[in-house]
Order: C-alpha cells, then sequence, then structure tokens
C-alpha cells in the first residue's frame, strides 16, 4: 500500500467481503477507509494522534468500533 494510496479502499472492502472478525489498520488514511466502509467492524490502529486525526475521540475512551496503539515522537531532545 505504501506509496499507493489509491489501493487502500479496494482491499478495505476486500478484507470486509471476506468476513474477517477484525481489520488492522498502520497508518491514518487506511484507519479512515476502515471505519468509513464499516462503522461496527473492530479496527485495531497503530497511528500517530488517533484523537487529532479524528478517528477516536479520546485516548482513554475511544469509543466507537476503533481501538489501538498510537505512539508520538519527540525530536531534537535528547534525553539525559
Amino acid at each position: 500500500m505504501e506509496g499507493k494510496p489509491d489501493r487502500i479502499a479496494p482491499l478495505v472492502i476486500e478484507l470486509i467481503g471476506s468476513k474477517v472478525d477484525v481489520i488492522f489498520t498502520p497508518n491514518t488514511a487506511a484507519a479512515h477507509v476502515a471505519k468509513k466502509a464499516n462503522p461496527s467492524m473492530p479496527i485495531v490502529i497503530l497511528v500517530g494522534d488517533p484523537v487529532g486525526s479524528g478517528l477516536v475521540t479520546s485516548l482513554a475512551r475511544p469509543g466507537g468500533n476503533v481501538t489501538g496503539l498510537s505512539g508520538f515522537v519527540e525530536l531534537g531532545r535528547e534525553k539525559a
């Protein structure tokens, strides 16, 4: 999928048609497509800012069908 965002929607539709139990999305774009395509299927995400991107309402209580991991990277700062 990397470098080919036009492939995301057909792949998500194919997964949903295959009646999988859960969808794992490795990026924000795929997560948005999956959430829109099926608002009740569980979606596990791995994105930087799920709240800021509108995927969940909060980290503590994501609500809906989306859950997963978020990671923030602080650049330019060394640990002592």
